[in-house]
């Protein structure tokens, strides 16, 4: 009888002494996941941003180089744009290694060290030469077409882009993504067919402002042009995603160092020719003439689109380019 409370209170003493501690344990760990999430919200809000900004960025790219249009014409240098617009990746690039670097970049580096930056390089070469084509060849089919025929004739790069992921990345597609890029590549090809037979040569209405506003229209080299464009696309957005993927562990930043690079030496060499060629007829040297607010615009939105899309790429996996065209052209139908 006598033990019976002794009993008690030794377990309520033991009851005691062992909360505290289990409180001081969970409190860590409360504060553990509660970071966690933070960080994964915070990572998540980061990536949907990017996403919508490329959206958009996408969306404008057309109607701003309609709007750099002068009498029918491409106002200024593809090359020079483009070149402007790597060179801008280009530096960020250099900067963002610079500075998130964990080790001390040497700026003296040795031939044995610039020989094995060039080998590593060369792979994204390809890519280089497939975005440098491109590019240049979605500035200049604009003219060929109004900017609601590309939206959606530019959507054809889905498909080309989904067939390259089996061919390259050996990605499998659901039946019911393949039924969909189906429908979407059917549907996109009936328009063309439409617009191109009836309004081939439908003229630009302009109005009583200073804003050109086009008809819908697609000239016959529109077609060709786009069909090139759509497949150099999927196979330069594969190839690269491919690379990234393929040299997960390498720096981000290298990567893109190495692909911008490529990029800016390919423009550098076309825009001062076309610049040299432009003085000799009576003109003085300038590579920016033709540049407008607008312009400028395009390479501000489609720069860090494509950063935007380089830290996807890097950072997801699957058919993450897919789904982020297939977005693209939802958002534009």
């Amino acid at each position: 009888m006598k033990n019976t409370p002794s009993l008690a209170l030794t377990t309520s003493d033991s009851a005691d002494t062992t909360d505290p501690n289990a409180s001081l344990l969970s409190k860590p760990e409360h504060s553990q996941n509660s970071k966690q999430k933070s960080d994964d919200l915070l990572q998540s809000i980061g990536f949907r941003s990017m996403i919508i900004f490329q959206i958009l960025a996408y969306g404008s790219y057309s109607i701003l180089v309609h709007l750099c249009e002068k009498d029918g014409a491409v106002a200024f240098s593809s090359t020079t744009m483009n070149f402007v617009l790597e060179f801008t990746k280009l530096i960020f690039s250099f900067s963002a290694l610079f500075y998130f670097s964990s080790v001390n970049v040497d700026v003296s580096l040795s031939r044995k060290q610039i020989r094995s930056w060039l080998k590593q390089s060369l792979p994204y070469s390809i890519p280089g030469i497939l975005y440098f084509i491109n590019n240049n060849l979605a500035v200049h089919m604009q003219v060929q077409m109004d900017p609601a025929s590309y939206q959606i004739l530019s959507n054809f790069k889905i498909l080309t882009t989904a067939i390259l992921y089996r061919i390259i990345i050996k990605q499998k597609l659901t039946r019911r993504k393949w039924f969909a890029l189906s429908l979407l590549f059917f549907g996109g090809l009936a328009y063309s067919i439409g617009t191109l037979k009836n309004s081939s040569y439908v003229s630009k209405k302009v109005t009583t402002t200073s804003i050109i506003m086009p008809e819908m229209y697609i000239r016959p080299l529109g077609v060709p042009m786009i069909a090139v464009y759509c497949i150099f696309s999927g196979l330069a957005g594969v190839y690269n995603e491919w690379i990234l993927k393929k040299h997960y562990t390498e720096s981000l930043h290298l990567q893109n160092i190495f692909l911008y690079t490529y990029g800016a030496l390919l423009n550098l060499f076309p825009a001062v020719a076309s610049a040299v060629a432009k003085s000799g007829s009576g003109h003085i040297f300038n590579p920016f003439d033709g540049f407008s607010f607008y312009t400028w615009l395009i390479v501000l939105t489609q720069a860090l689109n494509g950063l935007f899309m380089s830290v996807l790429l890097h950072f997801f996996r699957g058919s993450f380019f897919i789904l982020r065209l297939i977005c693209i052209s939802m958002f534009h139908f």
